[in-house]
């Protein structure tokens, strides 16, 4: 129930607003009204401008936030996109420029009767105190120590050196610690080449082989191991005295060794590794068969 106590409040609020309205009734019956109006501007029109010059600027200002923060959401949005694109770019590119090291890897094996295996080149040395490069394949694929190493024009670029379960490293042949039997083609005089600190390939060759820059040597095959007939490298220098018996030769390496993403290991060798491994069968002894 409701007390007496809100009853009488009730009553006064309404009589109050009738009151209200008589009065507003009386004086715009009296003509009272636009005085009141006129002096009410009067005194409150200084007022509302100030108050409007003053909100304006910060209405402005509330609306500018809102629409540097629309704007700056927008911005991130499209640079996260263009970074997307910018990204998908690059890897399109490269691989439209692997694409034709894997073909020509592809072709020698399809082209080979040798067992080849395409590895990747996933590390290199950049120190440059040895000359070696890390492949991704490794003993689980069949590899293992000595066995050759042929870049996609079937040049030698190497020779495995150290073998792990699915890693290698292969020693290039203008590391320092390389060393490879040579044929000189116009001569067929058979020489040693090894690395030199500079990058290239350096051998001692009979004058009677008669040198020339752009002489081609190759791989001779008579170390059981490698293959014969690899182009290993060019003639670009060549010096010494006609009174020592050999001229130092200076050869450039045909295969691309600083720019290599891919190389052909020759599985074949493995038998021939490990016979060399065995060395040489015993001659049978004469008192045996007696």
């Amino acid at each position: 129930m409701v007390s007496r106590s809100a009853r009488r409040l009730r009553w006064r609020i309404s009589a109050a607003l009738i009151a209200l309205v008589a009065l507003l009734a009386a004086i715009a019956a009296a003509g009272w009204a636009p005085p009141i109006e006129d002096a009410a501007s009067d005194l409150f029109g200084p007022v509302q401008r100030e108050v409007r010059q003053w909100g304006e600027p910060i209405s402005n200002l509330i609306s500018n936030l809102e629409e540097y923060g629309r704007l700056e959401g927008e911005n991130r949005s499209l640079r996260r996109r263009i970074e997307q694109l910018e990204a998908r770019y690059a890897r399109l590119r490269e691989e439209q420029l692997r694409a034709p090291g894997r073909q020509a890897i592809q072709s020698v094996i399809e082209g080979s009767s040798a067992q080849l295996l395409a590895a990747n080149v996933v590390t290199r040395d950049l120190t440059g105190l040895r000359t070696v490069i890390g492949i991704d394949r490794g003993a689980n694929q069949g590899l293992i120590a000595g066995m050759p190493a042929i870049a996609a024009g079937g040049t030698l670029v190497g020779i495995v050196a150290e073998v792990h379960a699915n890693t290698s490293f292969v020693r290039l042949v203008t590391d320092p610690d390389s060393a490879v039997r040579v044929l000189h083609q116009n001569s067929r005089a058979e020489v040693v080449a090894f690395g030199d600190t500079l990058g290239n390939l350096s051998a001692d060759v009979p004058w009677s082989a008669e040198v020339e820059l752009g002489h081609a040597f190759v791989t001779s095959g008579l170390d059981g191991v490698i293959p014969y007939g690899l182009p290993v490298g060019r003639v670009i220098a060549a010096e010494g005295s006609d009174r020592q018996p050999f001229e130092q030769v200076q050869l450039e390496p045909f295969a691309p060794l600083d720019q290599l993403e891919q190389v052909l290991i020759d599985l074949g060798t493995g038998g021939r590794i490990a016979g060399a491994a065995e060395g040489p069968p015993e001659a049978p002894d004469p008192g045996a068969a007696e």
